[in-house]
């Protein structure tokens, strides 16, 4: 029995760890009703979400559900808040035995833990997870889950919640019938527990191995291997978790740790001491109000009755505990105390009770298959549907982004001129009135170039359109030469270009121009067709305060016509 087949009784610590506490057995509505009536009226929601961490402390896993479930439904509640609400909810629903929610709500609160990348959460919501996955038999999932919780441990450099994912793993290994590979990860933990200051961790590491090495004993049984060797080993570590328990004074831990104790012994035969040890474990139970480790414990001692012969007073005890009500929805002690009873009546000759304890066997075999895929398939139902909805937000957060992309392009396309990429008149528009408020604020010169190509008509009537288009083309690779990132070059239509200049003087941008006459001077021309020649005029004027674009855009205009009246191939600037 591992710290964690009393279904309600294990909380997780803040470090990561994941341990058994002392259970409130019959939390019901009263219990949840005295915790709420302990709580302000106004409390925050981080506030509620530290009283959820504690009711799961404290074993009062409804309570904590039911605290988590109204922090999702607050108002205001953050992203953070909520995976942190479905992470405790998938921790209480898992001792609550709903591993259905308990994957959901886990699931969920893994979505946001994966994108805020905590790795440590990370971790310990896996473990929940692999639990939950465990408890229905679902064996892959498990393994998944506890394979991401080892390599999370690692990755955020945390021990303690190391040694919990090795322990799960040791666990789930040994559910998949890999037992031997449990005790290797249940090895591995002890050695991890013995490095830190954890008395949970130290207990949960020599519990869980004793558990495994019961299972280990029974398969080499079956087998018809050596049984001896494991149960040695496995009761070595029953007396110490034992010794673990008491030196906590941790009266639950104590019940699970002599209850292990008590059925290695029964599987040595130490009938004697196991008698003695049941009647312990039984008074802690009984004493603590530990009422599903009482049923166990008179298991256990009709077990010992019966290997000792004395089926008489075993068959007493198990009809005695199959009127007991709170045997009545656990099918793993009812099959056990039918299968006990089968054996035994049919032992004494008795074939007619024999057959009604097979028939009860039968029974439950089929009602927990039935239960067990019940189980499975919600649990599977909701991976899948947390799946679909996962994809159909990354499916149109990736839409949205196509559109955006879409709408950008359009954009840019539109402020675009087509043959030589540079920017359009519309650009010039959105840009200008930018640059113009800037340069006022920051008291800046701002100047403009009216640039135009001379005789370009005869380019093209000579040499053909297309490659008029080239030289356009070429000019837009000249401006980008004279130009900065702070400036602009903007094609205005035809053959006509314009080059704003931010924080440039009147001489800065006159100089900048005569440097771009000059590579059109001199551009190869004739690689494009042979006999060809170009040449530019540029009109500069710098912008004044209070003026207007058009105003002094026109003015640049103006000096442009001025030298291209002048004998063109020359930069001539305003001299206002």
């Amino acid at each position: 029995m591992t710290e964690n087949d009393v279904m309600t009784e294990t909380t997780q610590y803040d470090d990561g760890s994941t341990g058994a506490v002392r259970p409130s057995w019959g939390a019901g509505s009263v219990q949840v009703e005295a915790v709420h009536a302990q709580l302000p009226n106004a409390m925050t929601i981080d506030a509620k979400l530290a009283e959820c961490e504690r009711l799961g402390t404290a074993g009062q896993h409804r309570a904590g559900a039911e605290l988590a479930e109204s922090v999702l439904a607050s108002p205001g509640v953050t992203r953070d808040q909520q995976a942190h609400a479905r992470e405790m909810l998938s921790l209480h629903y898992l001792r609550l035995g709903d591993c259905g929610a308990s994957v959901r709500h886990g699931l969920l609160a893994m979505e946001f833990l994966t994108v805020s990348g905590d790795l440590l959460r990370q971790s310990k919501l896996h473990c929940t997870l692999a639990l939950a996955y465990h408890e229905t038999a679902l064996k892959e999932p498990a393994l998944r889950h506890v394979l991401a919780a080892l390599e999370a441990a690692r990755a955020c450099g945390s021990h303690t919640a190391e040694f919990w994912a090795v322990s799960r793993s040791a666990m789930v290994h040994e559910a998949m019938g890999d037992a031997q590979r449990g005790v290797e990860l249940g090895r591995q933990a002890l050695e991890i527990a013995a490095t830190l200051d954890d008395p949970e961790a130290a207990f949960a590491a020599s519990n869980n191995l004793c558990d495994t090495f019961l299972e280990v004993a029974k398969a080499n049984r079956l087998a018809g291997l050596d049984a001896v060797a494991p149960l040695t080993e496995g009761l070595s570590h029953a007396r110490q978790a034992v010794a673990l328990s008491e030196a906590q004074g941790h009266s639950f831990y104590e019940s699970i740790a002599r209850t292990n104790l008590v059925s290695t012994l029964i599987e040595l035969g130490q009938n004697v001491e196991a008698r003695e040890q049941v009647g312990r474990a039984k008074a802690i139970a009984h004493a603590n109000g530990f009422r599903n480790l009482e049923i166990n414990n008179d298991a256990q001692l009709a077990t010992i009755f019966r290997a000792e012969g004395n089926l008489d007073e075993a068959t007493a005890m198990m009809d005695a505990q199959l009127q007991d009500p709170s045997s009545g929805e656990d099918l793993v002690l009812l099959t056990a105390l039918h299968r006990g009873l089968f054996e035994m009546h049919k032992a004494s000759g008795r074939y007619q009770e024999a057959l009604h304890h097979f028939e009860q066997l039968h029974d439950l075999t089929f009602r927990m298959a039935a239960q067990t895929a019940g189980l499975q398939s919600k649990m599977l139902i909701n991976t899948i549907e947390i799946e679909q909805a996962r994809h159909e937000a990354e499916r149109a957060r990736l839409e949205a982004q196509v559109e955006r992309i879409r709408a950008e392009e359009f954009n840019t396309a539109a402020q675009t001129d087509p043959l030589t990429q540079l920017p359009n008149r519309r650009a010039l528009d959105r840009a200008l009135p930018i640059m113009v408020a800037h340069a006022r604020e920051a008291d800046e010169s701002l100047c403009a170039a009216m640039i135009d190509f001379d005789h370009f008509k005869r380019v093209n009537d000579t040499f053909g359109h297309a490659v008029g288009d080239q030289v356009l083309v070429v000019m837009s690779a000249l401006l980008r030469e004279v130009t900065r990132e702070t400036d602009l070059a903007v094609r205005m239509g035809g053959e006509e270009f314009l080059l704003v200049f931010a924080d440039t003087r009147r001489d800065q941008a006159e100089q900048a121009c005569q440097r771009l006459l000059a590579a059109v001077r001199g551009y190869p021309w004739n690689t494009l067709k042979q006999g060809l020649s170009c040449s530019v005029s540029a009109g500069v004027a710098k912008w004044q305060p209070g003026e207007t674009s058009a105003h002094w855009l026109a003015r640049a205009d103006s000096v442009l016509f001025a030298a291209k009246r002048a004998g063109r191939d020359q930069v001539i600037a305003d001299a206002a």
